[in-house]
């Protein structure tokens, strides 16, 4: 057979059954890829379009909470219907099938999740809490809880107090709900837009929790379900306490909504042989054991509910009537109120202001008077006429709630309940003045002043003292530099000052003599300390689980004294640093962050 009896096979004509096989696969490929692109471009749209819908909702309660604060309730209402479409808009943009899908693939599930809370919380928020704010806004706003006729209607704040308690509560499990997720482990896009919200619901919460605890605590702590008795410590910086300084006392009562003042002491109660309660040994050795037995000296400790239930322990075994509790103010306290309230009228002639009433109380009045009756009795008659004016309701409500806040985060305003439960809502408030380390993700460094000198010379001393963050550490704790500067502002001839004020029994007339206590942070410690114009050296001691770092330093007119501390703070505390201090007659508090650690 010749070779054309053997067919020629050409390869260009075969087709073999795997190639038939890969062009179905091919394009079924490319279908699906189709498809993703589809799904990842259709929730992209849906995304972009959420997110414009919540800005425009966080931008219209704005604007809302403004109208309220007006008392605009119906502009208010108009609003929130708006609140709630774009929220409900938000809402459908984040939810469906391939929203559903993409939540449970890898890398993406957990950005598509905290799109979706966003809109969760925000649709939630809109439709079930906002719409009762707005119902019980004018019952807790603050015109409505000034007195009329020196009384305080409580009728409105109990009728309110379940939906407002009850809103906090919704407005704390959705932001329990977003910080669930941490937006530097999500993209971009999405950790920008959760972090302001997050922000904004922080806020939120702030303003229900405060709203909450109001309602709670002001009926019965105003006598709604019976009279109640309140000490109040008038604290003088003049001679310093950790707190405040040393109290005049003056007794007031609460009886549905009415408060008075029906009794005025001098602090000169107790003196007695030992504490009335017992003392840990950390309270013995940084302010011996006149802290549990001399009224004068129950705010020796910066721990206020400490100062309460002691205050409390020696009125009741000293004078035999029950207390509710204690109450703390200063003169720059009763200053803000009357530059609020306006002026009042001393039984003496003198007008105090909310220019004059600070120095007055704290110098003037020791100038011109000489025994500490006197003194004692004019500072209880300046609370009472206090009291008295904001009792008046004659005054503009928002700019009282100002100065009383701002008393409040100043260690100027402070109170202590003896029942527990109300106790257990003042606790997290700077209106308890408890002594703490952190708050929140912030270190809280606490620097105090108690007078060693016996005299009223404490009303010269100035002292500016400022934190500086220096270096961030991986575990969330911070490097803080804290500079205390104290200086004598007595004039050069203060030996001749009447003696009440120079002093002279324990130094020189004239001159003052401050112990220094700083605080560190909770878990946190003092690395080194500089002296600047004394000698050096401190003492190191733990107070409530606290390191306490202790220095004492006396000043002759016109003395500077430096004092620079290390502190570390514990981990977990990247925020920016809280200062606590003694509200001095002349002070100045100062916080520097210059690069942030959180």
């Amino acid at each position: 057979m010749g070779e054309s009896d053997h067919p020629t096979v050409h390869p260009r004509h075969s087709q073999p059954g795997g190639s038939r096989r890969a062009r179905p696969l091919r394009i079924a490929l490319a279908g699906f890829a189709v498809l993703v692109v589809g799904w990842v471009v259709w929730l992209a749209v849906d995304a972009v379009h959420a997110r414009a819908e919540l800005r425009t909702a966080a931008q219209l309660v704005v604007g809302m909470r403004e109208q309220v604060v007006a008392g605009d309730r119906a502009g208010a209402r108009e609003a929130l219907g708006q609140v709630q479409e774009h929220a409900s808009a938000a809402f459908e943009a984040t939810h469906g099938p391939h929203w559903s899908v993409a939540s449970v693939v890898p890398w993406v599930g957990r950005n598509v999740r905290a799109a979706q809370a966003a809109s969760e919380v925000v649709d939630s928020l809109a439709k079930d809490v906002l719409p009762n704010l707005i119902d019980v806004a004018g019952t807790v706003e603050p015109s409505a809880l000034a007195p009329v006729d020196g009384r305080v209607d409580l009728a409105p704040l109990e009728a309110a107090a379940p939906t407002v308690v009850a809103a906090a509560e919704s407005v704390a499990a959705e932001q329990a709900h977003l910080d669930g997720f941490e937006p530097e482990s999500l993209w971009p896009a999405v950790a920008n837009p959760l972090a302001e919200l997050q922000e904004q619901i922080d806020s939120v919460a702030m303003i229900t929790a405060t709203a909450s605890r109001a309602v709670q605590l002001l009926p019965p702590m105003l006598g709604a379900d019976g009279p109640r008795t309140y000490l109040v410590l008038v604290q003088n910086p003049a001679e310093p306490r950790a707190t405040g300084g040393v109290p005049a006392l003056v007794v007031v009562r609460a009886d549905d909504g009415v408060v008075e003042v029906v009794e005025q002491r001098s602090a000169v109660l107790g003196n007695l042989t030992d504490a009335v309660l017992p003392l840990t040994h950390e309270e013995e050795v940084l302010f011996s054991d006149l802290v549990g037995s001399f009224m004068a000296d129950v705010t020796f400790t910066p721990d206020f509910p400490r100062s309460g239930e002691l205050a409390q322990a020696i009125w009741e075994q000293e004078v035999g009537t029950e207390l509710d509790g204690v109450l703390s103010i200063e003169p720059g306290a009763i200053a803000s109120i009357l530059g609020v309230t306006g002026p009042v009228t001393l039984s003496n002639g003198v007008q105090l202001t909310g220019d004059n009433a600070a120095q007055w109380l704290m110098n003037t009045v020791y100038l011109e008077y000489a025994t500490s009756a006197e003194h004692d009795a004019l500072f209880a008659e300046a609370t009472a006429l206090t009291f008295g004016a904001l009792a008046s309701g004659q005054w503009d409500a928002p700019a009282m709630v100002d100065v009383l806040a701002a008393d409040a985060r100043e260690g100027r305003l402070m109170i202590w309940s003896a029942h527990p439960e109300e106790q257990a809502l003042l606790a997290p408030t700077v209106l308890s003045g408890e002594l703490t380390g952190v708050r929140g993700e912030s270190p809280v460094i606490g620097v105090y002043f108690n007078d060693g000198s016996q005299s009223k010379m404490g009303y010269y001393l100035r002292a500016d003292v400022s934190a500086t963050t220096s270096e961030c550490f991986p575990d969330g704790s911070q490097q803080v530099s804290v500079r205390v500067a104290l200086t004598s502002a007595a004039p050069a001839d203060a030996a001749s000052l009447p003696s009440y004020i120079s002093g002279g029994r324990v130094l020189p007339a004239g001159e003052m003599r401050t112990n220094v206590l700083l605080y560190a942070p909770e878990g946190g410690w003092v690395d080194s300390v500089r002296v600047e114009g004394a000698e050096p050296g401190v003492h190191a001691q733990f107070h409530n689980g606290l390191a306490v770092a202790g220095k004492t330093v006396e000043l002759g007119p016109g003395d500077e004294v430096v004092i620079e501390f290390d502190v570390h703070s514990g981990p977990s505390q990247p925020g920016a640093p809280v200062l606590r201090v003694t509200p001095l007659a002349k002070h100045t508090v100062t916080v520097n962050v210059p690069e942030p650690c959180s």
